[in-house]
Formats: C-alpha cells, sequence, structure tokens
C-alpha cells in the first residue's frame, strides 16, 4: 500500500526462520503483517549467513510488505529504512547509543546487536511482496554472546534487565509504520541525513568484504541512493554497491 498505518502481528511460539515462513504462506498474510518469535533456529542473514539463536528470548521478526506501485517502491533502501528505525528505538527506549555499520548492520560499541535481511518475492520476474527481516539480540546473555564468532552484544547485557519480547515488537512496529509511507513516498532522501548521522565510519579508513574477498577504501560518503562511496588505493573515487564494512 505504502500508506500503511496499522498492522497485524502474527507470533509463534518457535520457527525455522520468520523470512522463510512469511515467504512460503506469502499469499495468507495481508500487507503489514509483522510475524515474529523469540525462539528461532535456522535464521539467516546476508549472504546466508547463519544468525546465532539459543534458549534466550530474543526478537526475530518479518515484516510482509505488498507495494502497489512496484515501479517507485524503495526495494534497495528498505533495510536501510529498517537501520533508522531500530536505532530511534534503541536510543529511545533503551538510552543505548548505537551506529549503523553499511549497509544495514547496527553495532553498539563497536559490537553487533542487530541483523537485517530483506528478500523479495516475485512472480513471473515481477516483484509481488517483500519479507523484510530482522533479528535482534534482547536477553542473550554474556556467556552466550562470547562463543559467537564476531563481538556482539544484547539489550540485556547493556541495560543490566531482561525484556518482554512481545512489547518490544509492538513498540518497534509503531516505529516501523510511523514514517513507512513518507519513506516509500520519497525514498532514501527521507531518512538519508539521519541515516549518515548513525554512520561512525565515515572519514575513516575501512576494510569491504565483497563476495570472497577484501578491499580497503577510504569512506568518503553516502549517496542520494544510499550508496557507499569511497576512494580506493589509487585514489579513484567508487561506490560500492553490494558487501560488508568490517572495519
Amino acid at each position: 500500500m505504502g500508506n500503511l498505518n496499522k498492522y497485524t502481528l502474527v507470533r509463534l511460539d518457535e520457527v525455522d526462520s520468520t523470512n522463510s515462513y512469511a515467504l512460503e504462506h506469502i499469499s495468507s498474510f495481508d500487507d503489514g503483517t509483522v510475524i515474529y518469535t523469540p525462539h528461532q533456529y535456522m535464521g539467516r542473514g546476508r549472504h546466508n549467513r547463519k544468525w546465532i539463536a539459543d534458549d534466550s528470548e530474543n526478537i526475530y521478526m518479518s515484516v510482509v510488505l505488498k507495494p502497489q506501485n512496484i515501479d517507485t517502491y524503495p526495494f534497495p533502501n528498505l533495510t536501510q529504512y529498517l537501520s533508522v528505525v531500530l536505532c530511534r528505538l534503541l536510543e529511545d527506549e533503551f538510552n543505548i547509543k548505537p551506529f549503523i555499520k553499511w549497509p544495514n548492520d547496527i553495532l553498539v560499541d563497536g559490537c553487533k546487536i542487530s541483523g537485517i535481511l530483506a528478500e523479495a518475492y516475485t512472480e513471473n520476474n515481477k516483484l509481488k511482496a517483500v519479507v523484510l527481516g530482522l533479528g535482534l539480540n534482547v536477553n542473550l546473555s554474556k556467556q552466550t554472546l562470547d562463543l559467537i564468532d564476531q563481538k556482539a552484544v544484547s539489550i540485556s547485557v547493556l541495560t543490566g534487565k531482561n525484556y518482554d519480547i512481545d512489547l518490544i515488537v509492538n513498540k518497534l512496529s509503531d516505529y516501523f509504520f510511523k514514517d513507512y509511507s513518507g519513506f516509500v513516498k520519497s525514498g532514501f532522501s527521507y531518512i538519508k541525513d539521519e541515516y549518515i548521522g548513525k554512520c561512525g565510519f565515515l572519514g575513516k579508513n575501512i576494510t569491504v568484504r565483497e563476495l570472497d574477498y577484501k578491499k580497503h577504501y577510504f569512506a568518503k560518503s553516502i549517496d542520494n541512493e544510499g550508496l557507499l562511496t569511497v576512494i580506493d588505493e589509487f585514489n579513484n573515487e567508487c561506490k560500492i554497491i553490494t558487501g560488508d564494512v568490517l572495519c
């Protein structure tokens, strides 16, 4: 629709992946359906990386979106929009200061607290729906976080409290749909300034993983399409379309 201000919550006690579940049952869900679970055992991130989960209650959620105006729908920037929304939530509700690692990972003090993945559902090579997934470390303990092969943190570790997953999902959904229609209308420009304000790596030397290799750049800016503009070792300016900023 693009003018959503209401949404439907679907809670699952446990599921392999909320994104997979949403895609498999896409015809059963209306535009604006939020599917979530506190327990997910086959979650995945970008480039099919596994999202580590244990018996702690965390947030694994997927938003089903069925845009009407496919030609103007800002699909490439959806994960960036959600990253900005999540930063707002962490600041407003938990007094946590997050940063965005391009394109959409959320870090706190250099430790990952959330990952985001958007997947398209197509029919006859035409986009029919989008499933926007998010994993958020809420109640993971420090002992479990230490087992992850990258620096990670949870809301619980940062605040010293455990939280009700249902309440956070409801609040996050409120935040998401409050400005969703504005984002759909204007695209990345709607969040550009706020997004850039959360990118702590700009103006620094970075390493970017692109497919199976790594390259070193100077991070110059984020352009109007949400792409990362960098300077390579030969002083050439180029844009990163897909990849991961490692540091």
